[in-house]
């Protein structure tokens, strides 16, 4: 896989605050996945919040979920297609 030499490595939201892609281990994308009966379809948010720090700190699935579609979209091209599919 070759990463876009393109791609921004952080962008700043309409709040002021900037998020920054981040590598990532396997094990807190498996970590994601342990979401509540019922609310499995918040794994694939956990997931991206587990790629994704802000202002030098984790971001945590509650910082997605409180975000504006217009800034889930800015956050979006800081991942190829490939990445972010399951988003």
């Amino acid at each position: 896989m070759a990463k876009s030499e393109n791609k921004p490595t952080s962008v700043t939201l309409s709040d002021g605050r900037v998020f920054e892609k981040k590598r990532v281990k396997v094990r807190d994308l498996v970590d994601a996945e342990n979401q509540p009966k019922g609310k499995e379809y918040l794994v694939k948010y956990a997931q991206f919040a587990s790629m994704l720090q802000v202002n030098g700190k984790q971001v945590v699935l509650e910082d997605i979920l409180d975000l504006y579609d217009e800034d889930l979209e800015i956050l979006m091209t800081l991942f190829d297609d490939e990445e972010s599919k399951n988003v």
